[in-house]
């Protein structure tokens, strides 16, 4: 996230991904006049193309078939730096915690390949965590975040629309079905002041697309975040030097509706403090630890027995 979001002052090209809103309605002429007024805000999150983790070369591939099963979470993952390998120092999965990407499956050890960066991942915490509990057997995490993305970067006109969307076909041609999608992003949008108001529609646009490609047996959980280190205020160790946008963590809490299985993720404004951003941005490893045990209980609603319609 650190320097994806030091060219936030950089207008770039708006790079138009395979979107499936109608063209010519309502809806794509309002995301045509979000572009126009704010595209020029998008961070530039080409500079990660080429710290995107690939994966060790010396860990062999498995079949993704063997991984499979319904005692499998699989779970998608997009957003910016802190869904992505920045924790430092990192973790080395223990359980059967698996990747997916470039159409291969490899055990995590600690960077989830497909991410950027090359450092600790909070996934690799949640999947030891998860099979330890009893939850799963196995877990396989298809990590897609980039660092410094806004919203404006994965919406319907964003440079990274075409690998959300790229990463759902790919899924879809290997057979492998999303139990659970992962939303973790907004210090970006939080830095570069974009509305709320605009903010909420970008994601509940891409939560529609991601919907409608993963049908309705998929939970969605949209994370709670937003603070970050203000670029003004260079003392990461003054908790004044730190900002949070309020509204932001609204629209993504807003959007939760069980009825349509999208639920609220962990609140890292409130769960990862100021104290532990190694960087101003990033979780230590105590703060990513206490990232990953917050989504046991989230996750566990589905184990939840029927409620009665009387």
């Amino acid at each position: 996230m650190l320097l994806g979001l030091a060219g936030f002052g950089v207008a770039i090209l708006i790079m138009a991904g395979v979107s499936t809103l109608p063209t010519g309605t309502s809806d794509q002429r309002q995301i045509a006049a979000i572009y126009a007024q704010y595209g020029n805000r998008m961070p530039p999150t080409a500079m990660f193309a080429s710290r995107v983790f690939t994966g060790d070369p010396d860990e062999p591939a498995v079949d993704c078939a063997s991984i499979l099963g319904p005692r499998t979470m699989v779970a998608l993952v997009f957003g910016q730096s802190n869904a992505a390998n920045t924790v430092e120092p990192g973790y080395a999965a223990t359980q059967p915690v698996f990747a997916f990407h470039d159409g291969q499956c490899r055990k995590i050890h600690d960077s989830v390949p497909g991410a950027s960066d090359v450092m600790g991942s909070s996934w690799s915490r949640l999947g030891d965590r998860l099979i330890a509990a009893g939850r799963y057997d196995k877990a396989l995490f298809i990590d897609i975040a980039r660092g410094g993305a806004s919203m404006l970067n994965w919406g319907p006109k964003g440079d990274l629309h075409a690998l959300l969307l790229g990463t759902l076909d790919k899924l879809r041609e290997q057979d492998i079905t999303p139990t659970h999608v992962l939303f973790h992003q907004g210090e970006a949008d939080c830095s570069i002041d974009v509305p709320a108001d605009i903010y909420k529609v970008l994601l509940e646009t891409v939560i529609g697309e991601v919907r409608s490609r993963l049908g309705e047996n998929v939970d969605i959980y949209i994370s709670r975040t937003s603070l970050h280190q203000d670029f003004g205020c260079p003392d990461r160790q003054n908790p004044d030097c730190y900002k949070s946008c309020p509204a932001i963590v609204a629209a993504q809490t807003g959007l939760a509706d069980p009825a349509r299985r999208i639920f609220s993720g962990p609140n890292t404004d409130q769960l990862v403090p100021w104290f532990d951003r190694r960087d101003g941005y990033h979780f230590t490893a105590q703060g990513a630890d206490r990232f990953a045990a917050a989504w046991i209980p989230l996750l566990a609603h589905d184990e939840m027995p029927p409620q009665s319609l009387k």
